[in-house]
């Protein structure tokens, strides 16, 4: 019934309107585009119909355009009835004001038919069927009775009025709501098992932004303010633990995301100055909100459960952010240009910090760590035009970032140079090269040794802490080069090719992500011999590789370098070599059978990711170096390591029958393979441990699909 109300009142806006403002002499045009289609899917009909609707429909568009001298008014609509639905409608007087107001559907489709022997899926309340009785063995997916669908859907709606009455001055004025709704995974557990449970989605978030300006030259400044609200129906979804250590299943929950509020005002200015020069600057100060209730949560000692109690029972989030940016740019010569800028981040954390006492286990008592971030960024950058139809574009800039904390502060810069050459020295052809160099500094000499929540490290973690890095902040150098090169001999043929090559060093890290290569290639060509005919085709090729570094076995001070050390079974390096390859090529032609009557269209793509993960162990035993027993080096690789392949096929054609009438037809296939050792030979039940299980319902399961589709649309324009 809502959905309803909203279509009616975008519909009959802009035709209450267009009687009252627009004259008689008010020309309307548009088009009525009913369509069919056809859909046949052998396996997940979920992944096929990922963001859009993948069942057969029958649907269709419409676009509505009046226009006169003093206003006008648009109306569009497209994929009526469908989950992927859209409507928009504009209204307004030119040079006064516009108003509009839009519907949109989205939805994200993960897995159809997952299934549990819980009751309650769709609500924060899933119980067991046993009513509180530990299941001793894992019940048999056989037993399962309930399924339901990993789908949410988001239904959005807002209108907005634009007034510039009073030129110069401006306002811009506009509200808009976004209701999810639906299941997602969400996962809980401990060390004993792990569960895949339906989490609900039931969000609603509101949205409203408004700003009031001047603008005429030389001359821009405006102010605005921006403040969403975000509400959750559910603050937790509680489930019965059938693994409860203590002969008995366990009550337990999983909080969801809180309420909260996010509240934003900006100034922006700009000023044109001589010299063929700018300024802009801007300001904004920026509050998030959030509470959440606190809740009471079982640790698992034995065969004792023992609740924990926070020294509050409420928490008040609160995170300010202020921005603040200046930014000159200036053309003085005929040959230079250039641009300065400067920008500031900063936070302030203000929420509350609250210690969770273990009644039960001592020494595990935790609070919530603190931290603010300040952000400085300065740079310069420069467009030289020299001699032989050369443009020359150096640059520099430093980012100095420092990040407060209660377990210790720390500061890393980082200093990227560039320079970007491009040559059109010839008529048929223009090319560039560029390259960048990143060098990061982090003062750390040893990594944050508490954990998220403030617990006490582990001795091993203490001892490896000199040579381990966090990669998003550790000490790097960093190389970028890029070439590109466009080709147009003639007016029928364009060629096109890229590459593109990083290379990263985390030269300071001995146990984490160490090394990072990644490559990529691209070749495209369109060809045009007459008006008949014309071919595209592009090739893409990357790869990625990744190496890491951990340190296994009873690591102490002694032995925690991973670093010219003899590899014993109590202390030993894993190293993981991880390779992700990756092909898409496509090819597609048009054809103009009849000129302005019946055209053909066909296009080809496939796309091929192939991943691996090498796994080197190593220590001092003879028997296994270090590898389980009946296992090797060679053995425990991952050669399906992500891989993907998708190809499909586009066939169309669309006859004129009239000026007025347009049909269209076609055919598509889709096949979509994934392997992946992690999801290789699925199951709803798996053992993680000797002493415990873990349940899964579904989610992402079996995603290979191959679709047929057959369409027909008939396009009247009027």
């Amino acid at each position: 019934m809502k959905k309803c109300t909203y279509i009616s009142a975008l519909a009959l806006m802009p035709l209450l309107y267009a009687s009252g403002t627009l004259a008689a002499d008010y020309e309307v045009t548009g088009a009525i585009t009913p369509s069919v289609k056809g859909v046949n899917v052998n396996g997940s009909k979920a992944k096929f119909g990922e963001y859009t609707d993948p069942d057969s429909a029958i649907t269709g568009g419409v676009e509505v355009n009046a226009d006169a001298d003093t206003g006008f008014v648009t109306f569009n609509a497209g994929d009526i009835g469908q989950d992927t639905q859209s409507y928009k409608a504009e209204t307004g007087q030119y040079g006064r004001f516009k108003l509009d107001a839009f519907y949109n559907e989205i939805q994200h489709n993960n897995t159809f038919d997952a299934k549990t022997f819980y009751s309650g899926a769709g609500t924060n309340q899933l119980t067991s069927p046993l009513n509180g009785i530990r299941w001793a063995t894992a019940p048999a997916p056989a037993t399962w009775g309930n399924t339901f669908d990993y789908e949410v859907s988001r239904n959005q709606y807002g209108a907005g009025l634009k007034v510039d009455l009073l030129k110069p001055f401006f306002a811009n004025f506009s509200v808009s709501r976004e209701d999810r709704e639906g299941l997602r995974p969400i996962g809980a557990g401990n060390t004993n098992y792990a569960a895949e449970l339906p989490e609900p989605v039931d969000y609603q978030t509101d949205l409203m932004q408004a700003e009031l300006g001047y603008g005429k030259d030389p001359y821009f400044v405006s102010a605005g303010y921006t403040h969403s609200k975000f509400d959750n129906a559910y603050d937790a979804l509680y489930f019965t633990n059938i693994y409860g250590v203590d002969g008995v299943a366990d009550n337990e929950l999983v909080t969801l995301p809180p309420d909260n509020s996010y509240g934003k005002f900006d100034l922006k200015g700009r000023v044109k100055m001589p010299l063929k020069s700018a300024l802009a600057l801007g300001y904004s100060k920026a509050k998030a909100e959030a509470d959440a209730n606190v809740f009471e949560s079982y640790n698992v000692s034995g065969v004792a459960r023992t609740v924990t109690v926070g020294t509050d029972k409420l928490f008040n989030g609160q995170v300010d952010t202020t921005n603040y940016s200046a930014v000159l740019t200036s053309s003085p010569l005929n040959f230079l240009d250039g641009k300065l800028f400067y920008k500031n981040y900063t936070t302030q954390n203000k929420s509350d910090q609250i210690s969770i006492v273990d009644n039960g286990e001592g020494g595990k008592d935790y609070s919530n760590d603190l931290f603010d971030y300040d952000k400085k960024s300065y740079g310069i950058e420069a467009g030289l035009k020299l001699p032989g139809h050369v443009t020359l574009t150096p640059s520099f800039s430093k980012v100095a970032t420092e990040v407060a904390r209660a377990t210790g502060d720390q500061e890393y810069d980082d200093k990227i140079y560039g320079i970007n050459a491009k040559w059109k020295g010839l008529d048929f052809m223009v090319a560039n090269i560029g390259y960048e160099r990143m060098d990061r500094e982090n003062d750390a000499t040893s990594v944050d040794t508490a954990t998220p929540i403030g617990n006490t490290p582990t001795a091993s973690v203490i001892a490896m802490s000199p040579y381990t890095r966090m990669y998003d902040t550790a000490s790097q150098e960093r190389d970028t080069y890029k070439f590109g090169i466009d080709l147009f001999p003639t007016d029928m043929l364009n060629l096109g090719f890229t590459v593109r090559h990083k290379e990263i060093d985390y030269n300071e890290t001995g146990i984490g992500l160490t090394d990072q290569r990644d490559t990529a290639y691209g070749v495209s060509a369109d060809f045009t011999p007459n008006d008949t005919v014309s071919f595209s085709a592009y090739v893409d090729y990357s790869v990625a590789k990744f190496e890491l570094l951990q340190r296994q076995g009873t690591v102490i001070a002694a032995n925690a370098s991973p670093d010219d050390t003899v590899p014993t079974d109590a202390a030993y390096n894993v190293t993981t070599t991880q390779k992700d390859k990756s092909l898409d090529w496509g090819i597609g032609v048009n054809v103009n059978v009849i000129p302005k009557t019946l055209a053909l269209r066909a296009q080809y793509d496939h796309t091929k990711s192939d991943g691996s993960a090498d796994y080197t162990y190593g220590d001092n035993s003879a028997a296994n170096d270090g590898i389980a027993t009946g296992w090797t080096n060679d053995t425990i690789d991952y050669a399906n390591w992500d891989d993907y392949k998708k190809d499909s096929l586009l066939l169309k054609a669309t006859y004129s029958l009239s000026a007025q009438v347009d049909l269209t037809g076609g055919y598509a296939y889709e096949m979509y393979e994934y392997n992946d050792g992690h999801n290789d030979n699925y199951a709803y039940v798996y053992q993680t441990a000797a002493t415990g299980v873990g349940y899964l319902s579904g989610a992402g399961s079996d995603p290979d699909y191959t679709a047929n589709v057959v369409f027909l649309s008939a396009k009247y324009k009027f």
